[in-house]
């Protein structure tokens, strides 16, 4: 194991509290160990998580299963 990528909220709210890197198991144990397998894609889904996605995104309860487009909110 390189690190542990936890992951414990499926909120966009929660990104910055909840989604993290460590160098041991999360007594949480909601997440996964990075590996050379899944490297790329743990780091991918880390900087997705935590930097690109803005907490003020959108306010629904399914905020990943949202549309992404403004027309098709109307």
């Amino acid at each position: 194991m390189i690190c542990w990528f936890g992951n414990s909220s499926n909120d966009i709210s929660s990104n910055k509290m909840f989604v993290y890197l460590k160098s041991s198991v999360s007594s949480r144990l909601s997440g996964i160990p990075i590996q050379e397998s899944n490297f790329r894609d743990s780091i991918s889904l880390f900087i997705a998580r935590r930097k690109l996605i803005k907490d003020t995104f959108i306010i629904h309860e399914d905020v990943y299963l949202a549309p992404n487009s403004k027309d098709t909110l109307k």
